[in-house]
């Protein structure tokens, strides 16, 4: 059994991108449980029964198709990752390092909010979006290194959401009019949230660092 399924999970959990953060070793001893996770149409009790908290990354529009299993608790909060105020999410046409090199500094304002919110939880916490992925996959790789986590660790948790989605990436390609771009999207590798990490780092000297510049106090980053 996974170390966390003790917590409260189902193994008929149909969420198949729930995990914790990193890896459940990364996170022992800390105040708190942080999963990452796709969103899917399930019952309540496929989540962890310790989660006191759920920042849904999601844009408007797609919570309105597929609201959060759990929003009607008082720890659900929207925080969406993508700048509503930006024309465009980012530059569709590059590999996903240049998605998100260039998210980290388009998204700014609404990043913050997302690691704000994160900051204000107590108790176990859900970070998701739609397939748990991108959006999911950055902050993930943030906090992990935040953590201490080392590139390996990084890049390893990361990649997992490869096999976790194989079935719904297979549906997506056989809907798809455009199969470069969706292989694109679909590519799941470690050196894609190393790449990641290595350019916050290079750019702000650390995460930390980075999340000051977005407006994050030491108290604040002290409690992620």
């Amino acid at each position: 059994m996974k170390p966390w399924l003790a917590r409260g999970m189902t193994q008929e959990s149909t969420l198949a991108n729930l995990r914790p953060v990193g890896d459940p070793d990364l996170q022992r001893g800390r105040r708190r449980t942080v999963f990452r996770s796709n969103t899917g149409d399930v019952d309540p009790g496929a989540y962890p029964s310790t989660v006191a908290h759920v920042v849904d990354l999601r844009r408007q529009d797609e919570i309105d198709v597929l609201p959060h299993p759990l929003r009607d608790r008082a720890g659900y909060r929207a925080v969406p990752f993508f700048d509503p105020a930006q024309s465009v999410e980012g530059p569709t046409d590059l590999e996903l390092e240049g998605q998100y090199d260039d998210w980290i500094d388009r998204h700014r304002r609404t990043i913050a909010l997302v690691f704000h919110a994160l900051a204000e939880t107590d108790g176990d916490v859900v970070v998701c979006c739609s397939a748990g992925k991108d959006r999911t996959g950055v902050v993930s790789a943030l906090l992990a290194r935040l953590w201490g986590a080392d590139l390996d660790v990084i890049g390893v948790d990361y990649a997992r959401t490869g096999p976790a989605l194989a079935d719904r990436f297979r549906r997506e390609l056989a809907e798809s009019d455009d199969l470069a771009y969706t292989r694109r999207m679909h590519r799941c590798v470690p050196e894609t949230a190393q790449h990641l990490v290595r350019e916050v780092e290079r750019r702000f000297g650390s995460v930390a660092g980075y999340l000051r510049s977005l407006g994050l106090a030491d108290a604040e980053i002290a409690r992620l």
